[in-house]
Order: structure tokens, then sequence, then C-alpha cells
């Protein structure tokens, strides 16, 4: 098999990263679980804003159930990943906003997983995962709104509404295309990982350093390789544990995604994306 035909046929979620992390990722393999209060959306940051079936204010709850409502929301932490399949969706390594965002400016990494090896993980029982929805009205569902009358039924209450509290966004997110890993995480002061196993199929580095600074471009890519080396004597399954170093950048007219000695093209933007065409929805100025 071809490794255009790899790449297409995998069912893939993407990871975008700096490039440091990357490394850090590739050298332990596992991705680590980010606390809430530390998401760059300042909703996830702010998810206690209760009141009560009957618009009942913050006020009127019993501190020791709002105590308990905060302590339980935040024992759960998530891994965030980029997703697609569905109408209206880019490719995942096509976002050029996650690159930006999350890769560093296009100098970092996107780390690409199988969807079904990655679900594979022994501790994926006690993991929720599904897509994010993004809500376009302007009802801000994961606010909880909370029934509890004592702390001892927060626990439960939360859990039943994981799908609620966790998986909605606003509209202004759908550029993510996120799917998130949900995980409840008891002892604040701990890590918590989830072992990636044989699930990373790619790595895709963005061709824009070369154009700032070749020599570390160059670097890069051999970092990247060493670190790929070295997993596959870790799987020591042969050509079947390789992981691919990948390149996506942009030519004049249409971005492309190469191996990153540059023989062979796994996907070109006149597949249909980003087409340029004279005249029609671009013009050359001379």
């Amino acid at each position: 098999m071809s490794i255009k035909e790899q790449f297409e046929q995998t069912e893939k979620l993407y990871h975008f990263t700096k490039f440091d992390t990357a490394l850090k990722i590739l050298e332990s393999n596992r991705l680590r679980f980010g606390r809430l209060d530390n998401m760059n959306n300042i909703h996830e940051n702010d998810k206690i804003e209760f009141v009560g079936p009957n618009n009942q204010q913050i006020n009127e709850f019993p501190s020791e159930v709002l105590d308990a409502l905060h302590d339980e929301i935040y024992k759960y932490r998530q891994i965030s990943l980029t997703t697609e399949g569905q109408p209206g969706d880019n490719l995942g390594f096509n976002l050029h906003q996650m690159w930006g965002i999350y890769a560093d400016k296009g100098e970092g990494v996107c780390l690409v997983f199988d969807k079904k090896e990655l679900e594979k993980s022994h501790d994926m029982k006690n993991i929720n995962l599904g897509r994010v929805n993004y809500d376009d009205t302007k009802k801000l569902e994961s606010f909880f709104i909370s029934d509890s009358k004592n702390p001892e039924e927060v626990l439960d209450e939360i859990k039943k509404h994981i799908p609620d509290i966790y998986f909605h966004k606003r509209k202004e997110w759908e550029h993510e295309q996120e799917y998130r890993l949900i995980k409840r995480c008891p002892n604040a002061a701990k890590e918590e990982y989830l072992l990636l196993g044989h699930a990373l199929k790619f790595i895709i580095l963005s061709s824009k350093l070369r154009n700032i600074d070749e020599v570390r471009y160059f670097e890069n890519i051999d970092n990247i390789k060493r670190r790929a080396e070295e997993i596959e004597k870790v799987r020591k399954i042969g050509k079947a544990g390789k992981v691919p170093v990948l390149v996506y950048g942009n030519g004049l007219f249409d971005y492309a995604l190469c191996t990153e000695d540059g023989k062979k093209e796994v996907w070109n933007s006149k597949d249909g994306y980003d087409i340029l065409v004279i005249g029609k929805n671009c013009k050359l100025a001379l």
C-alpha cells in the first residue's frame, strides 16, 4: 500500500502542538489531560455560572452544594483533538487557524492518530469521547443548571450531564472541528495521561519555517525523524510500525502534503480544496 493510500484509508484524529512539546509526546508516547481552568476558551475556564431550574439566583444555593459543584466539575480534564468527515469539514491537517493558534504560528507539529487504534487504549473505558457540538443559539448549554439540594447528589448529577457540560461550545469555535476525550481525575495534584500505543501514524510539519530559517527547518526534520525511528524500534513490527514524516506547505497556487524528502505527494489542493483560478476567485497582480 502506498503512503497516499495509507493516509487516505486511515480514520484520523489530529493534534496540533509546539515543536518541543511534540518531541516530548513522541518520547513518552502519551498525551496529557489538560485542566479546564487552563483552556484558552474563557468559557471553559468559567463553567461555574449556576442557576436553578426556576432561575434561582446563585446566592440562594446552599454554599455546600456550590462548593461540591465547583470541585466536581473541575475534577474533569480533557484532551482536544481535531477531526474531519462531516459535511462542511475541511481536512484536519488543512486548517490554517489550527496551525497558527496551536502549532506555534506554523512552526510546530501536527500529530496524526488512527482513531480506531487510539480508542483501544486500556483506559478508554473511563473516558468520555466524542465530537464537540457548536451551538448557534444564544443558549449556553455548557453552563451547568443544577437540581441538587445537597452535596451528595452532585457527583451523579454531573456524570449524568457530561454531554451538556463538556461537549458544547459556542459557534465561533466550530473551525476547530474538535473531538474531545474527557476523564474524571479525582487527584488534583496528579497529572493524568493517555497512553498512545500504536495510534500515532503520521507526523506533519509545515514548510513555513523553511522560508524563514532553512537550517533550523532541516534540524527539526532530523530531530523528528530520529524520534520516529525510536518509536519504530519500540514497536518492533518493521514497516508496519513506521511513522512517516510529512510536510504540509504551499506553492504558488496550491497547497500540498508530501513526504519530507519531497518525492511522494500524499495530497494536493487540486483534489478539491483551496483551488485558485485566475479570473474566477483570484487575480494575479504583477
